[in-house]
């Protein structure tokens, strides 16, 4: 196959595909046809097409056509799964609930009995109507690399992606092990003021409540979300939607997804944010996050080709993302954007902090569980599950969800990466152009000549170039710290 066709060919499915999970995910069709797509495109998972990306030279795109033939393989459980979250109902308490609004009642109810009966019922329904699902889409993808001769998977991963899961996993091991002290201080003030709950007894819905900060909602009034986001890149001399590339679908719709999600169709020209509307600050920095992923796949310079602007190391992606999400956890910015006075800021940005590092912590967990499962047959591995990820986070989890909390590829490698990306591009931000960088057009200079260059570079050369330094937790513990104690 020659290069020029596989690379037109690949775009093409790219765009069908976004489309079809933009539909499907939004709640604006029902039925998925991701296989009829990669049947279309059949030509693409041949041994010519991988030789050909192969012989390119391109790590990006020898990645892409391993991906992709997994992508294929695993189609079919994508789409059951799709389906069946969008059919499922959890029945507890005596009434009934769409499997898909379950997250959002869990984060807005306040009787503690309810909230966990739902959750466990969530959770166990999930188990029965997907475990099974899910551990074949693993043994899938686990059979479909060991047939390119690739070794076993978590070294496959490795190679392909270029990152060193082993020891990026000792890093976490080292977050975990250099903040639990402070997280287990300020686990417990958090829950002793938010729910009255002994950390002890804290529970993972418990942790979905415990993070809610509903007391600050009138702050964050869904009305002005796009707008705020608008006038705040208008500040830094961005336009949001990138001249109308960024759409946004913030509705409240039936089957649409619970967690939110940005998917290019066309890199540049057509972006999608998707969001499900939880209220509060929850909504202001999960659309700051999608807006972060939209405004990068929407700035990439068109004439770059198929691989940087699709293709590459999406801790870059997710790294931008998380720049611009934790613009709604630093207190000046909450002041001027949201209209909170000086002190409730201080008392919220304590709580998001406190959420922060839970979620930092949550991810090192899950990589160290996933290093776990992906050499195992995925069965049995429920108690470890529950030991990783209860022991990170202060908050019992479930055995019920150890195949479902778990995200294809080691991408929990992905977000672990962009937070260490995201800490020193931000740490740079602030040394050239102040704590307010985030409303300095010189800053948003700098920050869409990065977006432009899409993921040919990997997050740590793309760091090391514009910072001079290297990916590590420890610009992310520093300011963790300093907002913690």
């Amino acid at each position: 196959m020659r290069l020029e066709t596989l690379l037109a060919q690949a775009e093409a499915m790219h765009q069908e595909l976004g489309r079809e999970y933009y539909l499907t995910g939004a709640g604006l069709k029902g039925d998925p046809e991701f296989q009829n797509i990669y049947r279309k495109y059949a030509e693409l998972v041949s041994d010519a097409a991988l030789a050909a990306a192969r012989a390119s030279g391109s790590r990006s795109l020898a990645e892409w056509a391993v991906d992709t033939r997994v992508g294929r393989l695993v189609a079919p459980y994508e789409e059951q799964q799709l389906v069946w979250e969008q059919e499922a109902v959890v029945e507890v308490e005596g009434y009934s609930l769409p499997y898909l609004r379950v997250p959002i009642e869990l984060a807005n109810c306040a009787d503690r009995g309810v909230r966990n009966a739902l959750d466990e019922a969530r959770a166990r329904l999930a188990a029965q109507g997907l475990a099974d699902l899910r551990r074949e889409r693993f043994l899938t993808e686990h059979n479909a690399v060991r047939s390119l001769s690739m070794g076993e998977y978590v070294a496959a991963v490795s190679a392909l992606a270029d990152i060193d899961l082993e020891a990026l996993g000792r890093e976490a091991r080292g977050f975990l092990d250099r903040t639990q002290a402070m997280y287990g201080d300020v686990l417990a003030q958090l829950a002793k003021r938010r729910l009255g709950v002994p950390p002890a007894e804290l529970t993972r819905a418990d942790s979905v409540r415990l993070f809610r900060a509903d007391q600050f909602d009138a702050a964050f009034p869904a009305e002005t979300l796009i707008d705020t986001a608008v006038r705040q890149m208008r500040e830094m001399g961005l336009d949001a939607t990138q001249e109308r590339r960024v759409r946004f679908d913030t509705q409240e719709r039936e089957g649409k997804q619970p967690r939110a999600f940005c998917v290019p169709v066309r890199v540049p020209e057509e972006v999608y944010l998707v969001l499900r509307p939880r209220g509060g600050h929850n909504d202001y920095r999960t659309f700051w996050h999608e807006l972060g992923h939209a405004m990068h796949f929407a700035s990439v310079a068109p004439e770059l080709p198929f691989a940087a602007r699709w293709l590459g190391d999406n801790s870059v992606t997710e790294g931008y993302a998380m720049l611009w999400d934790h613009l709604t956890i630093d207190p000046a910015w909450l002041v001027r954007y949201c209209g909170i006075n000086a002190g409730d800021a201080r008392s919220l940005t304590f709580e998001l902090a406190v959420a922060e590092l839970f979620m930092v912590r949550r991810y090192a967990a899950k990589l160290l569980y996933e290093l776990e499962l992906h050499r195992s047959d995925f069965t049995g591995t429920g108690a470890r599950y529950v030991e990783l990820l209860s022991e990170a986070t202060g908050c019992r989890y479930l055995e019920d969800d150890c195949l479902l909390d778990v995200d294809p590829g080691f991408y929990s490698a992905r977000y672990l990466r962009a937070w260490q990306f995201e800490a020193v591009l931000a740490t740079r931000f602030v040394e050239q152009f102040d704590e307010d960088w985030y409303r300095n057009p010189r800053a948003g200079v700098a920050v869409h000549e990065l977006m432009g260059r899409g993921q040919a570079d990997p997050a740590d050369r793309l760091v090391s170039e514009a910072t001079g330094q290297q990916l590590t937790f420890d610009p992310v513990v520093t300011r963790l710290e300093a907002r913690l104690t």
